[in-house]
C-alpha cells in the first residue's frame, strides 16, 4: 500500500491510495527496487504509459556512462579563485595563467541550467563573456582526469546536476558545457555518438514529460546516478528522420549562445546528414545571430556564429520542445494538461487518466481554467514551484498556456 497523506483524515481518501505490487516496483525500479511516489493512482497509470512505451535504458539504450571527474577536493586539486587577493592573473577562454601555474575553470551544478551553460552571469547576452569561476583546477591534473575517463579528446560535455531540491522548479537540469572542470553536483554523462544525437538526447533529458517521471522518484534533495539511469528515456529508435529537423534546430539555438559552445556547433554540423544540415542552415538563416567577429580565444572552425539570447523566444522554443516530446512519448492533450497541473482537469476527465476523453474543449481559455482549478479538489500536483514563480512573474501560468499553443500548434500541422 503506498498513500502521499498530509493529515490522518487523508487515510480515508481513495484518490490518495494504492496498491503497487512487488513485480511492479521492479517495473519502474529495476536496480534499486526503490517504492515510486506515485500521489494518486493516476499518476501510477500515467506512468505506466510513460515506461512502457518509452523504456531505453542509458547503458542499452543509448550506451551512456555517468562519471564524476571531480567530487569536493577543494585545497588538493580545486583551488579558490579570490578576487581580492591581489594576484595578476591572466585569462584566455576558460584556461587561465596564475603564478607562474596554468589552471582550468572549474564549473559547479549551479553554473548551468535548462540548455544554458552561463547560469546567473548577468549579461549572457554578450556571446564572448565568460563566466567567471568560485574555483580553478590546475591543467594538468584536468588533462590526467579527462584522460582517465577517456576525455581527452572531448571539445565540450553534457552534464546534469545532481541536486533536485523541493524548491527548484524543474529536477532535471542538464546543458552542453565547454571544456572545462566540472564536478560537485554536477556529473558528466559521456557520449558515444555525434553531436547532433547528443542533441536529442539533452532535449529528452529537459523535457517536461520526463521531468514529471523524475518527480516521481527523487526521495530527498539529490537526483543519483541510478535514480537517472532508471528514467524512461526515449529509446534512439524512437527518432524517425522527421523529428531531427524540428528538435536539433531548436536545441542547438537554446546551446549555442556563446563562442565557448562553438566546438559544439561543428561537432553537431560535421555528424549531420544532408538533410538534417540543410534543416540547420535554413533555421540559422531564419534566426538571430551574433556578428562574426569572434574573440581571440575562441576555437574554430564553425559553421556559424552563436545564437542571440532572447529570453521571450527561448521560452517559446522550450515549450515547443515539451509539446513535441509529450507527442514522441504518445500523450494526448489531457495528459499534457494534467502533468501541467492536474487541478486543470474535471472529475470526468481524471476517471480513466489514459483515455482521450475530454470535457474542456478549448484548455487556453484562461478564465475557465482558472474556475476549474478553483473548484478542484483533487490532492495531486506536479510542477507546484514553477506554477507560483509563473503566478508571481507574469501573474499566470505561462508555461502551461506556452506549452499547449505549441500542442496545438503541432496539431494543426499533422503527424
Amino acid at each position: 500500500m503506498a498513500t502521499f497523506l498530509r493529515k490522518p483524515d487523508d487515510l480515508q481518501d481513495p484518490r490518495r491510495r494504492l496498491r503497487l505490487k512487488g513485480e511492479e516496483i521492479r517495473f519502474f525500479n529495476p536496480q534499486t527496487g526503490a517504492l515510486p511516489l506515485f500521489r494518486t493512482p493516476q499518476d501510477r497509470a500515467l506512468n505506466r504509459k510513460l515506461y512502457a512505451g518509452a523504456w531505453g535504458k542509458l547503458g542499452k539504450g543509448w550506451g551512456i556512462r555517468i562519471v564524476l571527474p571531480f567530487t569536493s577536493e577543494r585545497g588538493r586539486h580545486i583551488h579558490p579563485l579570490d578576487p581580492m587577493d591581489g594576484a595578476e592573473r591572466s585569462r584566455r577562454g576558460h584556461v587561465w595563467e596564475w603564478g607562474g601555474e596554468r589552471y582550468v575553470t572549474f564549473l559547479e551544478a549551479k553554473t548551468f541550467h535548462l540548455f544554458e551553460h552561463r547560469h546567473g552571469e548577468e549579461d549572457r547576452k554578450d556571446p564572448s563573456r565568460l563566466l567567471v569561476p568560485r574555483y580553478l583546477v590546475r591543467q594538468e591534473v584536468f588533462r590526467s582526469r579527462m584522460r582517465a575517463l577517456g576525455l581527452e579528446d572531448r571539445p565540450w560535455y553534457l552534464a546534469f546536476r545532481s541536486v533536485a531540491r523541493a524548491t527548484d522548479e524543474r529536477t532535471v537540469i542538464s546543458a552542453a558545457l565547454p571544456r572545462t572542470a566540472v564536478g560537485g553536483k554536477a556529473h558528466l554523462l559521456v557520449l558515444p555518438f555525434p553531436g547532433h544525437q547528443a542533441l536529442l538526447f539533452l532535449a529528452n533529458l529537459n523535457a517536461l514529460v520526463l521531468d514529471y517521471a523524475a518527480r516521481q522518484k527523487v526521495v530527498s534533495t539529490d537526483l543519483t546516478a541510478p535514480v537517472l539511469e532508471q528514467l524512461p528515456f526515449l529509446p534512439p529508435s524512437a527518432y524517425g528522420p522527421g523529428d531531427l529537423p524540428y528538435i536539433v534546430p531548436r536545441v542547438l539555438e537554446l546551446t549555442y549562445t556563446a563562442w565557448d559552445l562553438a566546438p559544439l556547433a561543428q561537432d553537431v554540423w560535421e555528424g549531420a546528414e544532408p538533410d538534417l544540415r540543410g534543416a540547420i542552415e535554413a533555421w540559422a538563416k531564419g534566426a538571430r545571430l551574433h556578428p562574426d567577429t569572434p574573440p581571440d580565444w575562441a576555437q574554430g572552425p564553425y559553421p556559424f556564429p552563436p545564437f542571440v539570447w532572447d529570453e521571450e523566444r527561448r521560452a517559446l522554443l522550450r515549450a515547443e520542445l515539451d509539446a513535441y516530446y509529450a507527442r514522441l512519448y504518445g500523450l494526448g492533450r489531457k495528459q499534457l494538461r494534467y502533468i501541467l497541473d492536474p487541478k486543470d482537469l474535471t472529475e470526468g476527465e481524471l476517471k480513466d487518466i489514459l483515455s482521450d476523453y475530454e470535457e474542456v474543449d478549448d484548455p487556453l481559455d484562461e478564465e475557465a481554467y482558472q474556475k476549474r482549478v478553483e473548484k478542484s479538489t483533487f490532492p495531486g500536483e506536479t510542477f507546484r514551484v514553477l506554477k507560483d514563480k509563473d503566478l508571481k512573474r507574469y501573474g499566470k501560468y505561462r508555461t502551461r498556456r506556452l506549452v499547449l499553443e505549441a500542442w496545438r500548434d503541432l496539431c494543426s500541422r499533422g503527424p
